[in-house]
């Protein structure tokens, strides 16, 4: 891996540094940009280096842009201003490729939205590019491939898709289980570490199951039994329309990843 610099480096991009490092990737392989205090002093803990923007060339390998949507245009006017030729991954959720590319004269341009699991490598990386940029597509896929599992789509559409049900996923599960972790600490006694474990290993245990192949509504099955409490607690959750209010969800995150697309 030649070097890549984060253009922004908040919690997306600490995320997929933090996996490229546990995968052995070399920290001086690493750069960012980034004018955020807090961002910086994390950084400097794990041992990454900041670089100046004017010293970004067509030597680096890679430009990841992890900046706001809101800000993406301006850090691509910024970088054309040095280098009109660079290798650009944008992680930023909504902006279309072309109006990335419109930045800049040369540029390799690809687009890449990863979760934040990245920093444990279980990240999940969907990449879109053009035909004309295979070459960074491949680039992405083995960069992302590092921590955790990669897909090309063939739709740049498909990343609102990706971005609504995938990117935003596992916040919906961290949202669902705070009701758990507060029942949880009940039973701990408040304490927070036990607690953490229990859930923990609660999860652990869904990951196993579905990793030996045991499907849903099976493994569903092997926990419920009849007129048992299992079963009155899903039944409940039926009745509620939980299912439906939770796809709702997905829906609306897609539908805001659209949105934005059409904002910028």
């Amino acid at each position: 891996m030649g070097t890549t610099v984060f253009f922004g480096a908040g919690n997306i991009s600490q995320s997929i540094i933090k996996g490229l490092i546990k995968n052995g990737v070399s920290k001086k392989d690493i750069l960012y940009i980034d004018r955020n205090a807090s961002n910086k002093k994390i950084l400097s803990k794990i041992g990454i280096k900041p670089i100046d923007k004017n010293l970004l060339n067509n030597k680096i390998e890679s430009i990841i842009l992890a900046v706001k949507p809101k800000d993406a245009l301006q850090a691509c006017k910024e970088i054309s201003d040095i280098t009109n030729a660079p290798n650009i991954i944008s992680v930023v959720a909504g902006i279309k490729l072309k109006k990335i590319a419109k930045c800049f004269d040369k540029a390799q341009v690809v687009r890449a939205m990863p979760i934040t699991a990245s920093a444990y490598g279980k990240g999940i990386t969907a990449i879109y590019g053009k035909t004309n940029s295979k070459k960074l597509i491949s680039r992405s896929k083995k960069l992302f491939s590092q921590v955790g599992a990669s897909i090309i789509l063939k739709k740049e559409s498909e990343l609102d898709n990706f971005t609504g049900l995938i990117g935003s996923g596992p916040a919906y599960f961290f949202y669902l289980l705070k009701v758990y972790e507060k029942r949880v600490l009940k039973l701990c006694d408040g304490d927070k570490k036990f607690a953490n474990k229990i859930i923990s290993n609660f999860l652990d245990g869904i990951s196993s199951s579905i990793d030996d192949g045991v499907g849903l509504d099976e493994a569903i099955n092997m926990i419920a039994s009849k007129k048992g409490t299992t079963e009155a607690g899903i039944n409940s959750l039926k009745k509620n329309n939980v299912l439906q209010l939770f796809e709702k969800g997905i829906i609306s995150a897609i539908k805001r990843s659209k949105e934005i697309s059409n904002e910028y």
